[in-house]
């Protein structure tokens, strides 16, 4: 028995009491934990082979698949990811001017320009783009060659013996382009005013008025687009023609908004350009 002041406990009293005091709950806990901690000792005795492989494998032998494929060399996994290295090809140098592949062993002029980026020409049609125009400017950028770059191509052409005039020269002698510069200030007139015409032509088709749209195209538009296109094609056929193209595409509109035609004019402006083109007498579609 244990006394203490105040209070008498005994095992036999405690033991046959149904009540549980808090010291031996606590008891009884710690005996559970104890149980659990002889079947963990247990558990830490087996040996897991999870463990002792991870502890097994030696630096360097990678983890599985996943290292198995960093260790593939770089050509072979090239080789199993489809990569062919025919794709990999050297850029194709186009020409800026003829728009074409420049052939091997071509004479070429390289352009640096402002930002450091070069621009190869074949040097045959830069020379020729020169002399033709007279505009000594870049045809991409419009950026001033300067007599430094000119000089340098007559000396490549020199070199390469390609019988061609001088482009400094050229450029120093302003009044053989005169000619050439008005002529080529005349065709773009004339093709900015029959534009404005074939704008005209378009309101027409679209417009809400039928009457007063054909009124306009019989005494207005058809003559005067008439009298410019037979100005524009004597002047350069090849010019006309390709602004007529321009002109029927614009008419008709793009494929995804084609043009909207309430009374039926745009079937009679298309079939006024076709004559317009050919040469046929002119009866305006009415």
């Amino acid at each position: 028995p244990v006394s203490a002041p105040g209070f008498s406990f005994s095992s036999s009293s405690s033991s046959s009491s149904g009540s549980t005091p808090r010291a031996m709950r606590r008891a009884g806990r710690s005996a559970r934990h104890g149980d659990d901690g002889e079947a963990s000792d247990a558990r830490r005795g087996e040996p897991d082979d999870s463990r002792s492989r991870k502890r097994s494998r030696q630096p360097g032998n990678g983890k599985g698949r996943a290292s198995e494929r960093s260790r593939t060399p770089p050509r072979k996994a090239a080789a199993k990811s489809g990569y062919s290295r025919d794709v990999a090809k050297k850029a194709v140098l186009v020409d800026p001017i003829m728009l074409t592949e420049l052939p091997a062993g071509a004479h070429t002029f390289e352009f640096m320009r402002p930002n450091g980026t070069g621009v190869v020409y074949h040097l045959d049609s830069l020379i020729d783009y020169f002399l033709a125009t007279g505009d000594f400017t870049e045809p991409e950028t419009r950026l001033e060659f300067s007599d430094a770059d000119l000089k340098r191509i007559d000396q490549l052409a020199a070199a390469a013996q390609l019988g061609k005039g001088s482009v400094l020269a050229a450029k120093m002698d302003p009044s053989r382009f005169t000619d050439a510069h008005f002529r080529r200030d005349a065709i773009a007139g004339l093709e900015r005013c029959a534009g404005e015409l074939v704008a005209d032509m378009l309101k027409v088709i679209e417009s809400n008025d039928p009457e007063e749209g054909q009124m306009r195209l019989i005494m207005y538009l058809f003559p005067l687009f008439s009298d410019l296109h037979r100005q524009l094609h004597s002047a350069d056929a090849e010019y006309s023609s390709r602004c007529m193209d321009h002109f029927t595409s614009y008419v008709k509109g793009p494929p995804n908004r084609p043009t909207v035609d309430k009374f039926g004019f745009l079937p009679i402006v298309l079939s006024f350009f076709r004559q317009v083109r050919d040469g046929e007498s002119v009866d305006f579609g009415f």
